[in-house]
């Protein structure tokens, strides 16, 4: 028997763009509409049986909220249809159902009359449930005054005592410090063990593995996946990797190009701002600063306007000038007017502006992001000349314009472009991973920008034979063989964790160990050794690979990564209780 089955469920609401078009449609009766609809929730479906764990995960926005309130019977459906066998005690948002001016204790009787429950029945739970919330005396006291902590501590111990059948926790358990989220769960694993069915919503991913039976992922509103709490795990922090470089990529987009490995760099302005003559205003001086560009921290020279920023340079042969302009995103909406961009030489006492452009974000969307380009310096060849990049304003108030110059450099053309198909495919580079495993390749979830890729993965004995299965204590090698699809002075992290159903059990990578891994080259195929002592339990575990780059900041840019690609079985033939064997030692003294 299913606890709760929902058959395309769908929830609208109304969406005004301000309070007088509402009143105006209220007026009409309805015959004049001046509303958007919003779809909170569409087609959801799904079926929980009785005694089994449901796990709900989504980003902030994508209806898991609005999911439980119709579940719990705060709302009403827009479309579709749900059943509930059963009764249900839900914890929604913090507070819900409890009223401020009332004590704690009234809020007691108060929540129990309405699940159903007598006043004897209350007075025969009412001492545990101040036990377990440890409120003490201010049991008395209004709900106004108590802490977020307190408020939280009540509505779990009133939802898990009054004997329903069906419990919902939505996020609640996130307020609560951790000696009472400890205790909560606890007492989850009772109600489990008692055969109650639970729907649990929370951002704590190791939760929805140790808790759930099954999971769903929701996004947008609807259901995007749906199965084994670590399969929906797994797609979860792919969707979170994948909304923060879109982000990214939305707010930083490109323009244009940058000039290929055919060239090469003559003069880097970024490198030599010290160098330069510059001009600016003391509340923002001209400095260097790094931004993210598809992943990717470029530095700029962040340039207040107004500013002038003037190098002395010679000018090579087949010389031009690279670089690219910005204003960051916090500043689009604070500067209708935008931001003028000039670049002025001055060879042989005549000056010439070579280039002037306009950024307007806030009016025009193409404005937006960074912007490419090539300017030719032929007409300057051999000479030296002073080059002026200069930001300036157009009356708005600039206090918020951060105008930036990106990565600028003097470049010479040393070869042909290539066309290296593998280079314009770039998504395609090292696709054909050879990889053992006992999941299809079709079902590892895989992601990262491939700027590095991890071609194959061997996990062996001490012999260095492939295995999957293994005796606890054994030492075991994973084996990993990288490729480069691009040069790196910077230090690559590789590293893995071990699963089981549950949590991660064990995890390391070659910067916690202070391996270096820099200066690896494109093309170059390193080979990275990682030697364990497999002291865990019987059980079976969960092999998960990864290549990063970790960033100023502990900002990591993922290169590549698999999500439980080799699954691997370990026999403990000790007894023992969990899935670490600490060897432990005991000795008994007889007095």
């Amino acid at each position: 028997m299913n606890a709760i089955s929902v058959h395309t469920l769908g929830k609208k609401f109304k969406l005004f763009g301000s309070p007088g078009k509402r009143f105006l449609e209220y007026l009409s009766m309805g015959k004049v509409s001046r509303h958007t609809d919003f779809w909170a929730l569409q087609d959801i479906s799904f079926e929980i049986p009785a005694g089994t764990t449901l796990g709900v995960l989504g980003q902030n926005g994508s209806g898991k909220s609005t999911l439980l309130s119709i579940l719990a019977g705060v709302l009403e459906p827009s479309a579709g249809s749900f059943e509930i066998n059963g009764k249900v005690s839900a914890i929604l948002e913090l507070g819900s159902g409890f009223h401020p001016e009332f004590s704690g204790r009234d809020n007691v009787y108060m929540y129990g009359s309405i699940m159903g429950l007598s006043k004897a029945d209350v007075d025969a739970r009412f001492g545990e449930i101040v036990r377990f919330s440890e409120l003490g005396d201010f049991i008395d006291q209004p709900l106004r005054t108590y802490s977020s902590g307190m408020t939280v501590r009540l509505a779990f111990s009133v939802a898990v005592n009054v004997n329903a059948d069906i419990l919902i926790v939505d996020e609640a358990l996130a307020v609560g410090d951790a000696i009472f989220q400890h205790r909560c769960f606890r007492k989850i694993r009772e109600m489990q063990e008692a055969g109650k069915t639970i729907l649990y919503v929370g951002h704590d991913t190791e939760a929805v593995r140790n808790l759930c039976t099954s999971a769903l992922l929701l996004d947008g509103g609807r259901v995007i996946e749906r199965g084994d709490p670590n399969t929906v795990v797994n797609k979860y922090y792919a969707l979170i990797v994948d909304r923060e470089r879109a982000y990214h990529e939305g707010n930083l987009i490109e323009h244009g190009e940058v000039p290929g490995e055919e060239y090469e760099t003559v003069y880097d302005f970024v490198r030599n701002l010290g160098d330069a003559k510059v001009i600016n205003t003391e509340a923002a001086p001209v400095q260097i600063q790094t931004v993210e560009i598809q992943s990717t921290p470029r530095r700029v020279i962040f340039a207040h306007p107004p500013s002038q920023i003037t190098y002395t340079v010679p000018v090579e042969p087949g010389s031009s000038l690279a670089f690219a302009i910005g204003i960051l995103p916090a500043a689009w909406d604070k500067i209708p007017q935008g931001v003028k961009f000039d670049i002025e030489v001055v060879c042989d006492g005549v000056t010439d502006t070579i280039f002037s452009r306009m950024l307007q974000p806030k009016r025009n969307i193409g404005d937006k992001g960074w912007h490419n380009f090539l300017v030719p310096l032929e007409k300057y060849s051999g000479k030296t000349v002073f080059l002026t990049f200069g930001t300036s304003g157009s009356g708005d108030d600039l206090s918020y314009c951060w105008s930036a110059w990106g990565w600028g450099k003097i470049i010479r053309l040393t070869r042909p472009p290539h066309n290296d198909p593998q280079f314009d495919n770039f998504d395609m580079i090292n696709t054909n991973v050879q990889i053992p495993q006992v999941k299809s390749e079709s079902r590892i979830l895989r992601f990262g920008n491939k700027k590095a890729v991890i071609e194959k993965v061997e996990l062996l004995n001490s012999n260095g034979s492939p295995q999957l299965s293994f005796k606890s204590g054994e030492k075991i090698i994973i084996r990993y063989t990288m490729v480069a699809n691009q040069d790196f002075e910077e230090d690559l992290t590789i590293g893995f964790v071990f699963r089981n159903k549950f949590t991660a059990v064990y995890g390391t990578n070659s910067r916690w160990r202070n391996c270096d891994l820099s200066g690896i080259k494109k093309g170059h195929m390193p080979i990275v050794t990682i030697s364990i002592d497999l002291l865990l339990g019987t059980g079976t575990y969960s092999l998960t690979s990864a290549i990063a780059i970790v960033h100023p900041g502990f900002i990591v840019e993922v290169l590549d990564r698999m999500e439980d690609h080799i699954i691997f079985h370990v026999k403990n033939d000790e007894e023992m209780e969990g899935f670490a064997d600490l060897k432990a030692t005991i000795k008994i003294e007889k007095l």
